[in-house]
């Protein structure tokens, strides 16, 4: 019979293996992957339904937003209302029957003519202030005049002469060279009337900034020059009072030849000056422009037209409705401010268990408003504004629920998971079919060197034999006393033999599990010295010195007598085996707490700690061994170590290199 091929073998497991589990796992993870695809798709289809349905319920909400400011406005309350506090709300204004508009309240830098509510005062305000006008301009007698303008300053009672005398003491500080008392007028001014207007017509407070940025020019104080710079530029951007465009365009360009300091956030309110400017320049022609058409309705919820605005400078929607007294109130929404201000009632309108992501893109692509995740693996859907809105678009996601919860979840997660318990079933039977294979070739590799190691311990033995009995058949041996060393040689080869052939046989049932044991009464001292004379005797040549140890006489112990022998046997000769250069062996038997304690003792080479671990497994022969030559089969210590735990016993082994090892042996009494 061919030996098989170890190779072989594990290519035929790794068929089997292949047919019976990996392509049936193939198929039903295939089946389980097609059947998540179709899962998935169910799944998009019903994502988009819901998004379509919160888009539809998102605009609604603005429309209802839109209509909830027109029933917020009567025209009482819009006559008085101020728009200062709301960021989206840039213009309120009013028609009446006659088509004349006012306006009630802006967020414009600068208004029309038409449209100012506060008409210039008559120069009659400043007759009070010719006295001291006469002392500056006509006498110049400045100290005079500056000790005029103080009184007036302090004495009276109205804003406009007040204001005027403060600004003539200021200017003549300056005429006679004192500007840090100047600036300290201007900035009381800044700090006390902002939103004054001097003679009816000039920004008291952009006119003081403006001085004091002149001072602080001309003598060189540039962190004070900064600071106010950004204070007058602030005013620019939010007006303290009305002006027209003239006024706006006087001080804008007297502040960009002044400021010629880069500075952050100087550029940055230019810059938002700038466009405000813009939306003011449109704003200002919408408003001034004809009435709203409410005949052709883009919206007519309730009476109310709602108009987009799309343009470079605006995004925004303006409202119109019909009063019942014959006027008609206006509104211009900035859309943007208008969102991010409502953005938590619409998102809780539209998604109160916060699943779905949002956000709001312009025309041009910009970023306007975004709730939620936002991440490049993100697939958004997106919807367009209707059309009595700016051109924006509405991008809305769903969050995708965790590995965990698609699992939980009834139905949708059963093929995904059925994919995975194949995969893994399939990862765990080909580790456990290569650890099957690794071991079955470790085995085999064992096996074929116990079969060398025993083949050459049988040669030696007959090898010797043969030659002996060749020379005794051939009268080649002279001597008696040669003849009976031969003889002997022969006997001791021979019993050899018979235990390493009992060993194998033993071994061979023990590892079947097919070994019976006949347990008498023994005399296990008896037994051992009997064992130790005929050593002793065969031994005579090798110099061996076997010390045996008894104390006190032990008791009889229920045991199997062949294999007691066998444990004898197989630790004396491990002992002679692994003495080395030493010739002595210690044996003792004892008994103590109920046991039979049996020990062998040597002074030889040793064995290392990593090896005392596997010298009980069965074929396992250490490093050492194997590089000195020393014979053995590697199933002695194995044998010993069964036939112990057979007896109920424990087998232990303390060893260190370099001055040998004791093997004891533990069997119970009962």
């Amino acid at each position: 019979m061919k030996p098989v091929n170890p190779g072989f073998r594990r290519q035929k497991i790794i068929m089997y293996y292949t047919l019976a589990v990996v392509l049936p796992g193939i198929i039903l993870a295939y089946m389980a992957y097609r059947g998540i695809r179709n899962d998935q798709a169910l799944r998009e289809k019903e994502s988009l339904k819901k998004l379509e349905a919160n888009s539809l319920a998102f605009f609604a909400e603005i429309d209802a937003g839109f209509v909830r400011i027109m029933a917020g406005f009567t025209t009482d309350k819009t006559r008085s209302y101020s728009l200062q506090g709301d960021p989206s709300m840039l213009a309120l204004y009013v028609t009446d029957a006659t088509g004349s508009r006012k306006l009630i309240s802006d967020q414009l830098l600068y208004l029309p003519t038409e449209l100012i509510s506060l008409q210039p005062e008559q120069p009659a305000s400043s007759a009070g202030l010719n006295e001291g006008m006469r002392l500056e301009f006509a006498e110049r007698n400045f100290t005079k005049a500056l000790r005029f303008y103080q009184d007036k300053a302090l004495l009276a009672t109205d804003t406009a002469v007040k204001t005027q005398a403060l600004v003539a003491s200021a200017r003549l500080y300056n005429r006679m060279n004192q500007p840090e008392r100047a600036k300290a007028l201007y900035d009381q001014m800044c700090n006390n009337y902002p939103g004054s207007l001097l003679n009816g017509q000039i920004p008291l407070g952009l006119t003081a900034s403006l001085e004091i940025l002149k001072i602080n020019k001309t003598l060189g104080k540039n962190d004070e020059m900064r600071n106010n710079a950004r204070r007058s530029l602030e005013l620019l951007l939010h007006p303290p009072c009305e002006y027209d465009v003239d006024q706006f365009d006087l001080f804008y360009y007297a502040f960009s030849e002044i400021i010629d300091e880069k500075d952050p956030v100087i550029d940055s309110l230019f810059r938002e000056i700038d466009t405000q400017r813009a939306r003011t320049e449109y704003l200002t022609r919408m408003i001034t422009g004809p009435d709203q058409d409410l005949t052709n309705r883009t919206n007519s919820r309730n009476g109310m037209v709602v108009k987009p605005v799309n343009t470079a400078e605006l995004a925004a929607v303006s409202l119109s409705w019909n009063n019942n007294d014959g006027t008609q109130t206006g509104i211009v929404i900035d859309f943007p401010a208008f969102l991010h201000s409502n953005s938590e009632k619409l998102i809780r309108k539209l998604d109160p268990d916060s699943s779905l992501n949002v956000k709001i893109e312009d025309n041009n692509d910009k970023l306007v408003l975004s709730m939620g995740v936002d991440s490049d693996e993100t697939t958004w859907i997106s919807f367009p504004f209707p059309e009595n809105m700016p051109k924006f678009r509405l991008l809305l996601s769903e969050n995708r629920p965790g590995f965990l919860t698609t699992l939980l979840k009834a139905g949708s997660g059963l093929y995904l998971f059925i994919f995975i318990l194949i995969a893994l079933l399939m990862v765990l039977g080909f580790v456990f079919t290569l650890y099957t294979l690794n071991v079955e070739l470790r085995l085999n590799k064992l096996k074929s060197e116990f079969i060398s190691n025993v083949s050459h311990e049988l040669k030696s033995p007959l090898t010797s034999i043969r030659m002996m009995t060749e020379m005794l058949h051939h009268n080649r041996v002279e001597t008696e006393e040669r003849k009976s060393s031969y003889y002997a040689a022969m006997l001791e080869e021979s019993e050899h033999l018979s235990h390493l052939i009992d060993n194998i046989l033993d071994f061979s049932r023990m590892d079947d599990e097919r070994k019976k044991y006949d347990f008498k009464d023994l005399d296990i001292a008896e037994l051992l010295g009997k064992f130790l004379e005929s050593i002793r005797e065969r031994l005579p040549a090798s110099g061996f010195d076997i010390r045996y140890s008894c104390p006190d006489p032990v008791p009889v112990i229920r045991a199997d007598r062949d294999a007691m022998i066998q444990v004898f046997h197989n630790l004396m000769d491990n002992a002679i085996k692994f003495s080395g250069s030493s010739r002595q062996i210690d044996v003792s038997l004892s008994s103590g707490d109920n046991e039979l304690i049996y020990s062998v003792k040597d002074y030889g080479i040793g064995i290392s700690a990593k090896d005392r671990e596997r010298i009980f497994d069965r074929f396992y022969r250490s490093d050492e061994t194997l590089k000195q030559g020393i014979r053995g089969s590697g199933i002695g210590l194995t044998i010993v170590r069964k036939i112990v735990e057979a007896h109920n016993g424990t087998i232990d082994v303390i060893s260190e290199i370099g001055k040998g090892s004791r093997f004891t042996v533990r069997i119970p009494l009962v």
